[in-house]
């Protein structure tokens, strides 16, 4: 094996040893503990203090004592001793061994050409200990003394008793002494480690395993190369910095011949695999047999949260765990916890090796019983159950049942077939057997649509109505992912024959469930469905049923652009009596998306209030994906950028890869870090949102328009334009060409503008006007308007922008008015307009700095020096420095109104109450709230005449 001998990253431990070191040179006494598990590098630190009293003039004296060696009677003070009993000549040595100190001749017997060791298995004990201690006083009267034992926790009993007798007398004499103690020994707490450590000026030592900057300079040092930094990432983690697993790796490593690069990951890892598989049980068993265990468990179990389940399926008690996980915590073999778990893979590997498979069935086994018994959740039990044998219990059916319908709430199918399967081999009773089989083909056809015939033979053998409802539409949405949408509606159309006349709310549930399974794929065959079907005819919405239908309703009028009027009536009907704890969540999700799109913002503002109130946490992470997604767009909206980001950035978080509404929040994030100017980030969420296959979901054109924004920011404007056109083809094709969902044309006629193409763009504008007047929603024709007024010139470009103006000004869309505010007044100034022109520029920076929209603030304050003003930059301190949304967090704050209050209060993430507060304090100068309210309540001067109020609500 590779020699290193390194104390990197081990300053602080070598100050303390060099203050030992210069105590003893003044003839005073030290104590040095260095404490730590195996591997650690204890030994290399008593190994240095050593070179370094050496090099000072001490008289260093060493032991390094081993478990073989617990026999022999006296044997670490043998080690210790001898030499300097050795070196001394005849006289010295009488000397040495007279008086009180005779008595050391049963353990030093010189004769006349050495000392032989007395062999005397049964020494009396106090006396030779008194005289042992004597003979070390004696050599510390020619100089100072420094003893040093490593692995002191393998000593002899005797050679124990002898430290702590000379421990307890060490202020009397001119000896110092430093020890090695392994963590976890099963001798962690002898008396004399507990003696030294109540020693005034104990320097107790507890070494780290290395960070990943050292285990890098230590594998560099002993590889003799740099590393890249994917290199060293592997051995680090693979090693948790442990010194002595890092020395095996490098001493592998060199006799391996493979090339330490980047290029070589995947035989570096194979290599590592076999490393840790040979050394890593060496280090473990140099512990307890409870370290080994606790550490296998882990690895079996992955990720352990309770210490009382770690306790349980190891069968020790709960002291003994806490010990093993604090010397595996230390040793760099766990990531400190709770949550514990190993910090490689490969780790994992190498102590699964050991355990074997059949023995991590049962730790698995035993750790789910264990769990189920601690309360855990359904999830996590059932984890641990898709890697056991069958054993025939009902409670594993349950578990898995429940964690399977878990899984299909969050729209993971993969995840929810494993658990069916598996809940299939335990097995099931006979009784249960059908719905598990049933929801089983449920699973299937979501993640292979080419399994409709399994779930299509299951829905024709359920005679159950309630089932046959369940299945139905999820056989009807395979049909219509795989090309036969004519046969779904069929279907849906069979059922609902089936559906008696009392039991009207089973058919408002079908309705609403196959209309929105057609939108999946295609509003427009949605449409036909309900035009063909009469659906939604004389619905008043007094029961749950007809509420979720009419939401429904509202959501395809919205997708499709027939009318913010009629969507609003909808939403309105399905939001009267609307009761969250016995209506669906998706019911008000739905109705107010109609209402966010129809520019009700207020409205809509009010309603999530009440869906957070009314325990939308508590739903599956799908629909909390959608309804964080629509509060982003509306924070967006409102101005409320910092809001919007961090709601769209939880609803990436909670929406999986495979989830229909990831594409939506995903672009909810775009849009708000555009308008922030941090166009890294958003490169990079765009670039992370089309790691996935684009899909046929609407919620994909959004992202696309997203990304044709960022492109546009970029220069790359044929590529943004190629973004628009098929953001444009599936809006057509599918018929949800409303722009209020995804504004395609009118940003692509910018394009065309910059091309030189102003009839193409003029036409594109025109025709997304024609669609927005038809929707009806004010932003909707703003926005078009205000692409128009950029396409032409003169009096036809004042009077579309000034109508894009008076539009949004009815509604309380800041940014939208921010960016068309400024619009205006550059076109005024281009028409001759100075001073109106600069009136709408202010407006316009005040709109954009209270909103943090960096860029377009830039814009607006250049647009105005270009006028000959000669605008300031916002105050950066004071009460006038505050915008709106600052001044009224400040307000609330200064009322005693906690983060989490304001929050709610103002409709926006606490995150963003927190930001707007540290910049609060940072313009008001104050430490925090103690001095808000003194502060807030100073009377006020005048703004200046030239610089408006921010306009945001």
């Amino acid at each position: 094996m590779v020699i290193i001998v390194t104390v990197l990253e081990r300053a602080a431990e070598l100050d303390a040893l060099a203050s030992m070191v210069r105590e003893s040179l003044g003839g005073g006494r030290a104590v040095a503990v260095v404490e730590g598990p195996a591997g650690v590098g204890k030994s290399a630190l008593l190994a240095w203090a050593a070179q370094h009293g050496h090099d000072q003039g001490l008289t260093v004296l060493q032991a390094s004592c081993c478990a073989e060696e617990r026999g022999l009677p006296f044997g670490a003070v043998r080690q210790l001793l001898e030499p300097a009993v050795l070196a001394a000549g005849p006289d010295e040595r009488a000397s040495l061994l007279s008086g009180v100190a005779e008595c050391c001749r049963r353990v030093f017997e010189p004769d006349a050409d050495h000392v032989r060791i007395s062999t005397d298995p049964s020494p009396t004990s106090f006396p030779q200990i008194h005289a042992l201690f004597m003979l070390a006083l004696r050599l510390a009267e020619r100089a100072p003394l420094l003893l040093l034992i490593d692995d002191v926790h393998d000593a002899d009993p005797l050679s124990r008793q002898w430290l702590t007798y000379l421990a307890r007398r060490l202020p009397s004499s001119r000896i110092s002494l430093g020890v090695a103690h392994r963590m976890g020994a099963n001798s962690a707490e002898d008396t004399l480690v507990a003696e030294l450590r109540t020693q005034p000026g104990c320097r107790w030592l507890r070494p780290s395993p290395l960070s990943p900057r050292g285990a890098a300079d230590w594998l560099e040092d002993a590889l003799g190369t740099e590393l890249e930094p994917e290199v060293h990432s592997l051995c680090r983690r693979a090693t948790g910095g442990n010194p002595y697993v890092l020395g095996a790796l490098a001493d592998d490593l060199l006799r391996s011949g493979i090339p330490v690069v980047r290029a070589e990951l995947l035989r570096l890892e194979a290599l590592i695999a076999r490393s840790l598989m040979h050394h890593l049980p060496v280090l473990m068993r140099r512990h307890s047999p409870s370290v080994l265990k606790v550490a296998a468990t882990v690895a079996v179990l992955k990720r352990v949260r309770d210490m009382a389940l770690l306790s349980d399926v190891v069968r020790l008690d709960q002291v003994a765990v806490a010990g093993a996980v604090t010397v595996l915590e230390h040793a760099g073999l766990f990531e400190p916890g709770p949550p514990w778990q190993l910090p490689h893979p490969l780790v994992a590997e190498a102590l699964l090796a050991q355990v074997g498979e059949a023995v991590g069935k049962q730790l698995r086994a035993q750790a789910a019983s264990s769990l189920v018994a601690l309360g855990g959740s359904d999830t996590e039990v059932g984890d641990l159950l898709l890697a056991t044998e069958p054993e025939g219990l009902p409670w594993r059916v349950q578990v898995l049942r429940a964690a399977a319908q878990q899984a299909m709430d969050r729209f993971d199918m993969r995840t929810a077939r494993e658990y069916l399967a598996r809940a299939l081999r335990e097995p099931p009773a006979e009784a249960d057997r059908a719905q598990i089989l049933a929801r089983l083909r449920i699973t299937e056809v979501h993640t292979n649509p080419a399994a409709a015939d399994r779930l299509r033979t299951a829905v024709a053998e359920e005679a159950e109505p309630a089932e046959r409802a369940r299945l139905v539409p999820h056989l009807a949405g395979a049909l219509t992912r795989t090309g036969h949408a004519e046969e779904a509606i069929g279907l849906l159309d069979a059922f609902a024959a089936e559906i008696p006349e009392a039991d009207q709310e089973s058919l408002y549930r079908l309705w609403a469930q196959g209309i929105l399974l057609l939108l999946e794929q295609s509003p427009m065959l949605a449409d036909m469905w309900i035009t063909r079907g009469s659906i939604g005819q004389g619905l008043n919405g007094h029961t749950p049923g007809q509420r979720f239908l009419l939401a429904t309703l509202a959501l395809q009028t919205t997708l499709t652009g027939r009318g913010s009027h009629t969507a609003v009536i909808l939403a309105e009907h399905a939001l009267g009596r609307f009761d969250p704890p016995t209506d669906p969540m998706l019911t008000g999700a739905f109705a107010i998306m109609a209402l966010l799109h129809a520019d009700r913002l207020k409205e809509a503002a009010r309603w999530y209030k009440e869906l957070i109130a009314n325990g939308l946490e508590r739903q599956p992470p799908l629909l909390r994906s959608l309804v964080l997604s629509q509060r982003a767009k509306l924070a967006f909206r409102l101005g409320d950028l910092h809001s919007a980001l961090e709601l769209g950035r939880e609803a990436v978080t909670l929406a999986s890869a495979d989830q229909r509404y990831r594409p939506y929040a995903a672009a909810q994030v775009v849009h708000a870090l555009l308008e922030l100017g941090d166009i890294p980030e958003a490169t990079r969420v765009c670039r992370s949102a089309f790691e996935e296959p684009v899909g046929n979901h609407w919620s994909w054109t959004p992202l696309l328009a997203s990304r044709a924004q960022l492109r546009l920011v970029q220069g790359q404007h044929e590529a943004a334009l190629g973004d628009l056109e098929e953001c444009g083809r599936r809006q057509v094709a599918g018929g949800y060409d409303n722009p209020a969902m995804a504004p395609w044309r009118s940003q692509a006629a910018l394009i065309h503008g910059h091309f030189g193409d102003l009839a193409t763009g003029t036409r594109l504008a025109r025709e997304e006007l024609e669609l927005a007047r038809k929707w009806g929603s004010p932003r909707t024709m703003a926005a078009s308007l205000r692409v128009l007024g950029m396409l032409t010139t003169g009096p036809s470009a004042l009077e579309a922008l000034s109508e894009a103006v008076t539009l949004l000004e009815t509604t309380q869309a800041r940014t939208d008015l921010a960016h068309a505010v400024t619009d205006l007044g550059q076109a005024l100034y281009e028409a001759g307009q100075t001073e109106p022109a600069r009136a709408r520029l202010r407006q316009a920076l005040a709109l954009a700095e209270a909103s943090c929209a960096q860029p377009l603030a830039e814009r607006a304050f250049q647009a105005l020096l270009a006028t000959g003003a000669r605008p300031r930059r916002k105050r950066q301190s004071g009460i006038h420095a505050l915008t709106d949304r600052e001044r009224r967090i400040a307000v609330l704050a200064a009322e005693g109104m906690t983060n989490q209050q304001i929050a709610a209060e103002l409709f926006i993430a606490r995150r963003t109450v927190e930001f707007h507060l540290t910049r609060v304090y940072r313009k008001l100068g104050v430490d925090g709230r103690a001095n808000l309210a003194e502060t807030m309540t100073e009377p006020e001067q005048p703004l200046p005449q030239n610089s408006p109020a921010p306009l945001l609500p």
